[in-house]
């Protein structure tokens, strides 16, 4: 050991060689330096349970038949939206044939044409003022009154039927 004076002003021990400390064995325990990653892992698996892993299995499974059945119903969404993408851009192309056709009806058949075509082929004229025929009636114009004295058939269903069903 090393001269150990009270009064110095340095402390000289330190340039010396440490000595070696013998420990009990209980304190030598203290200082076992352990892995605790390794002892995790340890303490992980020996804990694993079966049924658990069998449940965590089936989570799993489940969610990846969920998600495959949504990216399986997306793929059907967007073919099912081109097939009516595609169909209402053919009713536009048929929607602008329909009118041109129309208008190939209305020039054939319209009334210019049909006019034209009674006056060429049929011979026939518009009506004038020449054409008119007047009637003319020797005794006048009356209006007659029926006579109100008179029923008629059903009027005399209506009465029997008013007269049995008063009679309760």
């Amino acid at each position: 050991m090393a001269y150990i004076d009270e009064n110095s002003a340095y402390d000289l021990s330190l340039f010396e060689e440490p000595e070696e400390l013998e420990l009990d064995e209980a304190k030598s325990q203290e200082n076992i330096v352990y892995d605790l990653n390794k002892e995790r892992r340890q303490r992980r698996w020996a804990n694993l349970n079966p049924l658990e892993a069998l449940g965590t299995a089936a989570v799993s499974v489940m969610v990846i038949f969920a998600v495959a059945a949504i990216i399986h119903g997306q793929a059907q969404l967007t073919e099912l939206n081109h097939q009516i993408t595609s169909a209402q851009s053919t009713l536009t192309e048929l929607s602008s044939t329909y009118t041109q056709v129309q208008m190939a009806v209305e020039n054939k058949l319209g009334p210019s044409v049909v006019e034209e075509y009674a006056k060429n082929e049929l011979g026939m004229t518009k009506t004038d003022s020449s054409r008119k025929e007047f009637i003319s009636f020797s005794e006048g114009d009356k209006a007659v009154v029926a006579d109100a004295g008179e029923k008629g058939v059903f009027e005399r269903l209506y009465d029997a039927f008013m007269e049995v069903w008063s009679a309760d």
